[in-house]
């Protein structure tokens, strides 16, 4: 300054910025803000003028060094520190007091004199600029950041608060956040929060909780500890509230430290948690009951054995499941009903730990997340206004529609969507079991989803191969998915697939697998499948240019409950989820022939095994159903009177469809669920010997209301026949020349047959139907009687015992509960619209379709309820992967 001749320090604006009028107007308003500030601790502006064009700000020369340059690698004593520290607090208070929010806060913009004199720099940049976006944000304030990577500039993002890195309102809070950040590298020399990217430093900033400053560097004070940790709460109303009380707090631990009455910690609290943490994985170590065969190289596979150490991730009481590890392996996604509301939604946490992180919340499910190839967005399945494909940032935010789904209901067979491997599209199902189902892609930014046909007529469940040009699916030639099943390969733009030949591979291994493949990686597929009574996750290897299965599954875990959803790093973590599935049976006291509910549904046996498929003698004093207490499902029967139980069969393999006659007397049961294998047998309610009804004639689905005859089902197309029980004599009942029909059921008197058909199920639709029945034989298609909308999908229909109203199990509400509808007395056709009986809206507590029954008696109904609880686990698979 020739004028007051003195040194000043000049900043100019750049001659690109120089021709951006936003960026100039923002350097004049930076200037007229600093300049109204008056503290010791802030850089005066003395003017600001323009030389030939170029706009400059003349500032308060400060001789000194920022504070990063004094930190480098070794950080800075605590009282040193803790001088500087008052002085940048005290310069936050006068400023916030005059509505100006710095919003860069850094070791940068802090430089420090020979004298101990703090000068912040920059100040009021930020809060001047006010972005609308964190892209806004992250422009404007990372050019003077000393890190590059892959040719981005990486600088003030670690220093952030979540709430600007997430381009959300900020206020003086913000702020306290960034003090937090800088005094935590000042003591250690480390940044609190630091990623190999720009992305993965945000959501370090938004997620992560810094590692304990006590645990790396001895000597902190405990309060001093304690204030750092307080300023970087991710929630604003949890750190200091205003920057004048932060330097009281910071100020008493300054004289407290410098008076010698504050004792710093000897370092044996360090100690005392690196041995802890040592006792813990050493605990861990020897409580790893899973060891596993990994069959994984570049090239041709082989057979290496790998130990894997299994990791608790989740330790939720509820219903935690579908994880999802990001690429890079260091974030979780998943769903959970942990937020105690009835209904899950998709959270995320940090793998290495740290507090899990809501990122929705609806009434109604969330599930089945997944990550993008980048780490960046989480799409994933939820069933709101009719379910859909949706996406989310991983900071946060609002949730996006890319694809409508039309039904609510849920599929095993592979629910979760996936991004390709370069993140452009996304591949997801449309409908399940029951009815059909098709498989989609739409782009990742939206657009119009695309059916890929791929001449199978059910196909779901898609996964990615590693090459991003053909996909991997559960398929069936049954066009309603209910048996038949393998997996296929066909090309991304649709064409015609290849059977792989999973199924005779895998029932040579005595395996059953009711979900569809999970992870694609190099030439093996990992999966879930049952064998006995545990679901666990497998692999096997796949050829890459005929699309066959090479060689037996291996076996991957051995736990002792479901084990599933697999998802897994670019380094090898695998996580999935471990569910507990205990099935028991419940009674409704109502009036089943108006639908009028009488009380609450009451659990009748216990759920500490699985009991399932309960149905009623016509009296209600009967009920029959499937229980695995002694190990196998064997057929039980209940005195509903006395509450006495017994066992009817104990064979050494799995019964399964056990039904009660109308009359009590007997109760007909097949020996297997693959209908073409299965036999039937009859035995007594009283016990006895089990006589066999008919040899590989499939499993049965009803009894005639004179308890003479058995309606079973069998074929493909499925067709449902009648078999007398005395004479043997067999006829065809109904069939569809293209539809599978499902859970025909003969009303009481006889004379008509409810079912459920898969009618425009690529939508996801299936109604329930009736048929006349002419001497024992149903009436054509176009007699046939529409009881509900065939809108949603609606299943198990079962009569009431005046034969005017039909039950049944309906998604129309995004859940799965009982509805019934009044029918006419003469035609059947349906009378007003159809009511609710009981809803079943917890993520945790479900009725189990396939088990569900029901028994329907005059005054109560007997139905299966499922409880589900689960939690996440990983393995570390290993470095082939």
């Amino acid at each position: 300054d020739t004028h007051l001749d003195r040194p000043v320090a000049i900043k100019v604006l750049g001659a690109e910025a120089v021709a951006k009028p936003e960026r100039k107007r923002r350097f004049v308003q930076e200037a007229k803000a600093a300049s109204a500030l008056n503290h010791p601790n802030i850089v005066h502006v003395h003017d600001i003028s323009d030389e030939g064009g170029c706009p400059f700000i003349a500032m308060e020369f400060v001789p000194g060094r920022t504070l990063d340059e004094l930190v480098r690698r070794k950080g800075l004593p605590v009282n040193e520190t803790l001088r500087y520290a008052v002085q940048i607090a005290d310069a936050l208070a006068k400023a916030h007091a005059a509505g100006i929010v710095h919003r860069d806060l850094k070791p940068s913009n802090i430089m420090v004199m020979d004298d101990g004199l703090v000068k912040i720099l920059d100040f009021g940049l930020a809060k001047l600029m006010e972005p609308g976006s964190t892209d806004e944000l992250l422009t404007a304030t990372m050019n003077d950041g000393p890190h590059t990577e892959a040719g981005s500039i990486i600088g003030t993002v670690c220093y952030m608060s979540p709430e600007q890195a997430q381009g959300k309102k900020v206020d003086r809070r913000s702020d306290i956040f960034s003090l937090g950040a800088v005094l935590y590298e000042t003591l250690s020399a480390r940044r609190a929060f630091q990623g190999e990217t720009r992305f993965s430093t945000l959501t370090a900033v938004v997620r992560d909780e810094p590692t304990p400053i006590r645990g790396i560097v001895d000597g902190i004070p405990h309060e001093l500890d304690r204030i750092i940790s307080r300023c970087l709460r991710k929630d604003p109303e949890r750190r200091f509230q205003n920057a004048a009380d932060l330097k009281v707090a910071l100020q008493e631990v300054k004289e407290e430290s410098e008076s010698g009455q504050l004792i710093a910690p000897d370092g044996s609290a360090s100690l005392q948690n690196r041995v802890s943490q040592l006792l813990i994985a050493v605990a861990t170590l020897v409580l790893v009951a899973v060891a596993a065969a990994i069959w994984f190289s570049s090239g041709k596979a082989r057979k290496q054995d790998v130990d894997m150490v299994i990791t608790r991730l989740t330790s939720d009481a509820g219903l935690t499941t579908d994880p999802a590890i990001s690429p890079d392996g260091k974030l979780l996604a998943y769903a959970s009903d942990r937020a105690g509301e009835d209904h899950l939604d998709i959270w995320l946490q940090q793998v290495a730990g740290g507090t899990p992180i809501q990122l929705t919340n609806n009434s109604v499910d969330d599930e089945a997340p997944a990550f993008s190839p980048d780490g960046s967005i989480i799409v994933f399945r939820s069933q709101r206004e009719g379910s859909g494909i949706y996406m989310i940032s991983t900071l946060g935010g609002q949730e996006r529609l890319i694809a409508r789904t039309g039904s609510g209901y849920r599929t095993f067979f592979g629910g979760r969507p996936r991004f390709s491997p370069d993140g452009n599209w996304v591949a997801y199902s449309i409908g399940g079991v029951l009815t059909t189902s098709r498989i989609y892609i739409v782009s990742s930014t939206g657009g119009r989803p695309r059916e890929l046909n791929f001449q199978v007529p059910w196909a779901a469940g898609p996964i990615w191969a590693p090459d991003g040009k053909h996909l991997l699916f559960m398929g069936s030639t049954d066009p309603s998915g209910y048996s038949a099943f393998d997996w296929w390969v066909g090309p991304a733009e649709g064409g015609l697939a290849v059977k792989t030949g999973a199924t005779a591979d895998f029932e040579r291994k005595g395996l059953s697998f009711d979900r569809g493949p999970s992870i694609w990686i190099r030439d093996h597929i990992i999966f879930a499948a049952g064998l006995g009574d545990t679901i666990n996750l497998w692999q096997v290897a796949i050829k890459s240019k005929t699309w066959q299965i090479s060689g037996p599954p291996q076996r991957l875990t051995t736990g002792t409950a479901q084990e599933f959803g697999p998802s897994l790093s670019a380094d090898g973590r695998l996580v999935f989820t471990t569910v507990a599935q205990n099935a028991a049976l419940w009674t409704l006291a109502i009036d089943t022939n108006s639908g009028k509910v009488l009380g609450k549904p009451e659990q009748l046996i216990p759920s500490g095994a699985q009991s399932s498929r309960p149905t009623l003698s016509s009296d209600g004093k009967k009920l029959a159903f499937l229980s695995n207490r002694s190990g196998n499902f064997d057929v039980w029967v209940r005195d509903m009177v006395t509450g006495k139980e017994s066992a009817l069969t104990t064979s050494s393999w799995n019964e399964s469809h056990a039904l009660i006659s109308p009359d009590g007397s007997k109760v007909v049961y097949a020996s297997s669920t693959d209908r073409s294998k299965a036999v039937l047998y009859l035995i007594p309610t009283d016990g006895g010997v089990a006589e066999k009804l008919c040899d590989r004639c499939g499993l049965p689905m009803d009894w005639s209301p004179d308890s003479k005859k058995v309606l079973y089902y069998w074929g493909q197309p499925i067709r449902h026949s009648a078999i007398d029980v005395v004479t043997g004599e067999r006829v065809d009942v109904i069939r569809h020349p293209k539809y599978n029909l499902h859970r025909p059921h003969f009303s009481p008197d006889g004379k008509w047959l409810a079912f459920h058909v898969p009618l425009g199920a690529e939508q996801g639709r299936a109604p329930i139907m009736i048929a006349r029945l002419h001497n024992g034989i149903a009436v054509g298609e176009s007699e046939w009687i529409q009881v509900t909308d065939g809108k949603n999908i609606e299943a198990a229909p079962w009569w009431s015992p005046d034969g005017n109203l039909l039950y049944f199990l309906s998604w129309r509400d995004g859940f799965q509960c009982i509805w019934a509808q009044h029918l006419d007395k003469a035609t059947k056709r349906p009378t007003g619209a159809p009511f609710d009986i009981a809803h079943f809206h917890s993520a945790r507590h479900r009725v189990q379709e396939f088990g569900f029954g029901p028994g329907v008696a005059v005054d109560k109904l007997v139905c299966t309820l499922s409880e589900n609880t689960g939690n996440i686990w990983m393995a570390q698979m290993g470095t082939q992967h």
